[in-house]
């Protein structure tokens, strides 16, 4: 799960890199939140758009089933709402808009994305 875990750091990085400096969150709280894969296989790419397109993958290897992971974009800046696409190792996706200022715990399922 090590290899994970520096999967969703290098995740939450690219995400803080893709957000604009527009609208923000709270002052002076990180968008910190937890996520958790709550699909039936291991979920292979996870990428966000900005400005029409996707980025590269923020992650390396595969993310199992019932991985759960703590996610700081280090940042609170930036449009809440990012476009986030997930891949999984069956070969089906999907993609949803998040809004990662209301996000304290982000779920994976096999075809959608939720969060409270």
């Amino acid at each position: 799960m090590g290899g994970a875990m520096q999967n969703f750091r290098l995740l939450a990085a690219g995400l803080a890199a893709t957000l604009t400096l527009a609208s923000g969150a709270s002052a002076g709280e990180h968008w910190k939140f937890n996520v958790v894969n709550k699909s039936n296989v291991a979920a292979v790419e996870f990428r966000t758009q900005e400005d029409g397109e996707w980025s590269a993958n923020w992650i390396k290897d595969r993310i199992e089933p019932g991985d759960k992971f703590d996610m700081d974009f280090g940042t609170d800046k930036g449009d809440c709402t990012v476009r986030t696409q997930i891949h999984f190792t069956d070969g089906s996706y999907f993609d949803a808009d998040v809004d990662y200022c209301k996000v304290s715990t982000l779920y994976i399922y096999d075809n959608k994305l939720t969060w409270d």
